[in-house]
């Protein structure tokens, strides 16, 4: 079962504070699409300086608006690694299991609107994240249904969603109050394997 919640604030913020509530220092943590890098800096502090944060985007300019952000705000380069690659590549560069995974799905603010991300990688990527996941973590995925293939991505990340085993995965939807269709929302996807004592399928 898919719990719907309408809220009035930022759905951006929301998702910070999900993730806040399950993410400790010395935990490792994706952002699966760094963007300008406010994802990046918020994980880097959640993890802290014992944690690590992954980063991926498939353009450069990201990349080097990201570790600027991480420069400027004085966070340790060996607290987090960058990779100019796309997101469904993602368990090819991590051994280990994370505690938080955040897509920022669309395009990169300030950049090309022509370049988003695809909904055929981003379905990819949810699903190796969902695999890379430790008990108790978490997943957000905010969608942008209003550019152009944002309605198709945002619907086969709905696809993906509504496989998952409710008895493994805890799935809700944020929306903002009197939304249109084409209205943001946010995804979260809680892992709740151990209430089993046994791992997803």
């Amino acid at each position: 079962m898919i719990l719907e919640k309408s809220i009035e604030g930022s759905l951006l913020l929301q998702a910070h504070d999900l993730v806040l509530d399950v993410v400790e220092h010395g935990d490792a943590a994706v952002d699966a699409t760094l963007g300008n890098g406010h994802d990046t800096l918020f994980l880097a502090r959640c993890v802290g300086s014992a944690g690590k944060v992954f980063g991926f985007d498939v353009q450069q300019a990201a990349v080097g608006n990201t570790r600027k952000r991480l420069d400027d705000a004085g966070v340790d380069s060996g607290c987090y690694v960058l990779f100019c690659e796309s997101h469904a590549d993602m368990a090819l560069h991590i051994s280990t299991k994370v505690k938080a995974v955040m897509f920022n799905l669309g395009y990169l603010p300030g950049g090309d609107k022509k370049m988003i991300t695809q909904a055929h990688s981003t379905v990819a990527a949810l699903s190796a994240a969902i695999d890379l996941l430790s008990s108790g973590g978490i997943l957000t995925v905010m969608c942008y249904p209003g550019h152009d293939g944002g309605a198709n991505e945002a619907g086969l990340v709905t696809d993906f969603v509504n496989e998952l085993d409710e008895d493994y995965w805890m799935v809700t939807r944020y929306s903002r109050a009197e939304a249109r269709a084409s209205t943001p929302y946010l995804w979260t996807i809680h892992d709740v394997s151990q209430k089993n004592g046994q791992p997803p399928e």
